[in-house]
């Protein structure tokens, strides 16, 4: 959302070419367009957590089941506040469904955006405000701490007026809980990327970029992806790399034996290489997804031209979740098992995708936010595809 934010502030300075913009100067080639031009006009349900005030909408959505299937919790960002032409607070929400994702209700905000002050690492004051963003909430049945098998990864970071995020002023927390609707851990700064976040802002836990030599100059990590399997905790993230004309994105995996206190790099799952052969320029917004006893990396495609434009989602099966691989075709290219489309009536903006799915989710199926111009100011909505990740028969 943190580069949504940064396009709608240029997206409605000229409301004529709002729709000129919003599809950039390039489409989705090869496989992608083709699967693209396949879905068609898709129509999904708008999710509106009930209960919850909508000021510019909702985005970033994050869902997990209980084991049971019973109670159904979904983690997402709130944009709220009278900045024009949104925002500027970003706030993580959560609600809840006892119906499959038939229904939802908010039950209450977990992380609250606010202005404030940052102090810079060469002593200067800032004035805007710290957002989370991006959160990934994820059930951990087997931690032996059961007031800690909740947990909830979101990507915190400072904004002003003059420059929509501060990469070196950010990093992705952790807080955790035995019980969603009640009280949550204090945040914790766990992941950084090198110096950053810098002093005096430089506690987090672990630094990623020692992970691995090949993340050894990422910038920062975001849009986290979580997934516990057979006592593991896995994350995706998008690791942004320096190149000129923009950063570069990859998504890697990594991984926890012992319920988030440690943690190991486990591989690059998706590069730009990947991306180009698909037919867009990156992959972006990753969470992780089990359906049908089958494990799925999810991401949107990303077109690069003025602005960055996400063009759904597609889902990339696990030939081995250990081990971090992908199945990939004789060529070598990663195989989409199944892509789900924006709803072309109301695409528009920075797109569509970024989506999250939890094989309980029933009626609702994958969630996928999408941008909606047209409803300015709730330019941020959400959608329930009704589509499973394996379509039964």
């Amino acid at each position: 959302m943190k580069r949504r934010l940064a396009y709608i502030v240029v997206a409605l300075v000229a409301v004529t070419l709002l729709f000129t913009l919003a599809r950039g100067s390039r489409s989705l080639a090869g496989t992608l367009a083709q699967l693209k031009q396949a879905a068609g006009d898709v129509h999904y349900t708008k999710l509106i957590p009930e209960g919850d005030t909508l000021q510019s909408g909702i985005y970033d959505p994050s869902v997990a089941y209980t084991p049971d299937g019973s109670i159904g919790w979904l983690a997402y960002s709130s944009v709220t506040g009278d900045f024009k032409p949104v925002g500027p607070f970003v706030n993580t929400h959560l609600a809840r469904s006892t119906d499959g994702g038939a229904h939802w209700r908010f039950v209450k905000a977990l992380s609250t955006a606010t202005f404030a002050t940052l102090v810079t690492e060469d002593g200067k004051s800032l004035s805007g405000a710290w957002r989370y963003e991006v959160p990934s909430l994820v059930y951990d049945p087997v931690d032996p701490d059961a007031g800690a098998r909740w947990k909830l990864f979101v990507h915190r970071y400072f904004w002003t007026a003059q420059q929509d995020r501060l990469v070196s002023y950010g990093w992705i927390e952790l807080r955790t809980t035995g019980d969603p609707a009640g009280e949550w851990s204090p945040e914790v700064p766990l992941f950084g990327a090198g110096s950053r976040p810098l002093a005096p802002y430089h506690q987090t836990r672990i630094d990623l970029n020692k992970l691995n030599d090949s993340l050894h100059d990422t910038l920062a990590y975001t849009e986290p992806g979580a997934l516990a399997h057979n006592g593991v905790l896995y994350l995706s993230l998008t690791a942004l790399k320096p190149r000129f004309g923009g950063p570069l994105h990859e998504i890697i995996l990594i991984a926890s034996d012992d319920h988030g206190k440690s943690w190991r790099f486990v591989s690059t799952l998706l590069t730009r290489d990947d991306a180009l052969a698909s037919g867009c320029d990156y992959f972006d917004g990753s969470s992780l997804a089990e359906d049908d006893g089958r494990f799925f990396l999810l991401a949107a495609p990303m077109l690069q031209n003025k602005n960055e434009v996400h063009q759904g989602t597609v889902a990339i099966e696990f030939e081995s979740l250990g081990k971090g691989i992908l199945k990939r075709d004789a060529q070598h290219a990663a195989v989409i098992a199944a892509y789900f489309a924006p709803q072309p009536g109301i695409f528009s903006g920075p797109g569509a995708g970024q989506s999250a799915f939890d094989s309980h989710n029933s009626t609702g199926g994958l969630i996928m936010p999408q941008f909606n111009l047209r409803a300015y100011p709730e330019v941020f909505q959400i959608y329930q595809t009704g589509r499973l990740i394996v379509e039964k028969r």
